[in-house]
């Protein structure tokens, strides 16, 4: 069955068709496109499974699919217990979908970590027979950097898209905009070492999210980058509960 799957977060909406068992090309618009967006969505005739963590915008779009009498197969929630259980009520869809997906792409082998550097940053864990298994969120990289010109008004405004490197810096931009990603990626190592320590070290950590081309160069080389691991998440759901 063709499939469309849908990824509504706090900044980009993210859709991808599923045909013949294989994700296609994804297609990524602001959030606050949503009515234009939940159009095409409906016009595409296809049925729709859904993670979303802004609640107006699942509304809007589901009110449309049901206007076009379109499908709607899953909207994944903290009721969600398979793959994994557990969940804590109004637990981030997306970060559900996540570690969904960390945990299928294992073969439930082992423990997982599911790292998502977006809007927050988040880390989602599950043992290694898919129970959930906690987690951490904070203030996402963008945010971050963001906020500093309204706490450091003094200071330059940085961009880490041009970093190349941690190395200590010599003036003014350096040091704050290398301390500044670097302060992140210590917040990513500390949280790993914190689960491996209660899970075990063969824990599986995968990395997505905007952010994760920026961050994922400065963390230990085993940690897997998956930039469709949501919409993979969302798939495996679907394939349970539709």
């Amino acid at each position: 069955m063709d499939l469309l799957l849908v990824d509504i977060g706090n900044s980009q909406i993210k859709r991808c068709v599923v045909k013949g068992g294989v994700l296609g090309t994804v297609i990524c618009d602001p959030t606050l496109d949503i009515d234009r967006v939940a159009n095409e969505i409906a016009g595409w005739q296809l049925p729709v499974s859904l993670s979303c963590v802004y609640p107006g915008a699942a509304k809007k779009l589901k009110a449309i699919l049901q206007n076009h009498a379109s499908k709607f197969l899953v909207e994944i929630n903290s009721l969600i217990d398979k793959p994994i259980s557990g969940f804590y009520g109004g637990m981030g869809a997306d970060r559900i979908a996540n570690v969904a997906g960390a945990w299928v792409e294992s073969s439930g082998k082992c423990p997982v970590a599911a790292i998502d550097l977006g809007t927050a940053t988040t880390i989602t864990t599950a043992s290694g027979d898919g129970k959930f298994a906690g987690g951490f969120t904070t203030l996402g990289l963008g945010g971050v950097c963001k906020s500093l010109p309204e706490a450091l008004p003094a200071l330059p405004i940085i961009d880490p898209h041009k970093i190349d490197n941690l190395e200590p810096g010599f003036d003014v931009y350096s040091t704050l905009c290398r301390g500044t990603v670097s302060a992140h990626v210590g917040v990513i190592e500390k949280w790993i070492n914190i689960f491996r320590g209660q899970l075990g070290q063969n824990l599986a950590v995968t990395v997505t999210g905007g952010w994760s081309k920026i961050v994922s160069p400065f963390l230990a080389p085993a940690i897997k980058i998956d930039p469709l691991l949501t919409l993979k998440g969302i798939w495996t759901i679907s394939k349970i509960y539709s």
